[in-house]
């Protein structure tokens, strides 16, 4: 068993008298939840294992385990990963969403390699494989990760479906693309501040967008075109102080019962129709309004 917080693992076996050789392997995946594999044709998770330790008949410490350099970011992302396994939400089983029960869970699989395949990488490959595809030191941010993942996961509350985004390639935190872009944009956008704890976007080059902004916000957008305007305001409903109660479980709730194709579809007509129904009004409809949203 592994310490999810410390890290520290026990592995126990079953045998008689003295082991010969003995070792840990370690693989990037947790359970069947999540993985990292080296291909999407293969699909084999990367590996190691620990130093051999001979004639073991009793408890050894083998100290401290490092993943071999070359595969470090396999096992950053399945660490990354937790983040968002730990906020999901589900009371129910044990799976990503309330869709599925224990035992029968659909598994978010990324695909990292050390250098960028023809085929690119950075994108959530939906209605091809449904794999996250990623490469190098991509994953390095931690917002990149979660990005890319809360794709997969809207996908799940969704019931493994997404509303077509339209005029998203490319698109931008700060500039219009559509209102189905801006959604799905700017509610992965959410997700990963939202799951870190910050109110940033943070990309896979490293460089950093604050999703700090109002009317007056230079170079900006305004409206519910624009992911950037979506993504705080989701993040200001969630606020310890927001409206929605501290936290994001009623609009994931929400969600897993009533899709929405797009931001003002949520707010003015699936929020209102939530159980119990999540507030429009007052605070709410503040915050949409700092962000240039009008409805």
């Amino acid at each position: 068993m592994t310490d999810s917080g410390s890290g520290h693992f026990r592995a126990c076996v079953k045998a008689p008298g003295t082991l010969r050789e003995a070792h840990v392997r370690f693989r990037s995946g947790s359970t069947d939840l999540w993985r990292v594999v080296k291909d999407r044709t293969s699909q084999k998770e990367y590996a190691f294992n620990s130093p051999s330790r001979h004639d073991v008949s009793a408890d050894q410490n083998l100290g401290t385990v490092k993943v071999p350099a070359a595969m470090s970011n396999a096992w950053h992302i399945t660490d990354t990963l937790n983040l968002l396994y730990w906020k999901r939400d589900n009371p129910t089983s044990a799976c990503w969403t309330r869709h599925q029960v224990t035992g029968a869970c659909d598994q978010l699989t990324f695909v990292w390699s050390r250098r960028e395949t023809d085929e690119g990488a950075g994108y959530f490959d939906l209605d091809g494989t449904d794999y996250v595809i990623a490469a190098g030191d991509m994953t390095d941010s931690e917002h990149f990760t979660l990005h890319e993942a809360a794709h997969w996961f809207q996908w799940q509350l969704y019931g493994r479906d997404l509303p077509e985004a339209t005029n998203c390639d490319p698109h931008f935190i700060e500039k219009r693309s559509s209102t189905t872009c801006a959604w799905t944009e700017g509610f992965a956008d959410a997700t990963a501040a939202y799951v870190l704890g910050d109110y940033r976007y943070v990309d896979e080059t490293g460089g950093e967008t604050s999703l700090e902004n109002d009317a007056t916000t230079p170079d900006w957008d305004p409206g519910d075109e624009v992911q950037g305007r979506v993504g705080s305001s989701l993040l200001d409903l969630w606020a310890k102080d927001g409206p929605d109660g501290g936290n994001w479980k009623r609009t994931l709730r929400l969600m897993a019962a009533e899709p929405s194709d797009d931001f003002r579809e949520y707010f003015t007509v699936d929020r209102p129709e939530a159980n119990p129904p999540l507030t429009t009004r007052g605070a709410a409809r503040d915050i949409i309004t700092q962000h240039t949203i009008d409805y």
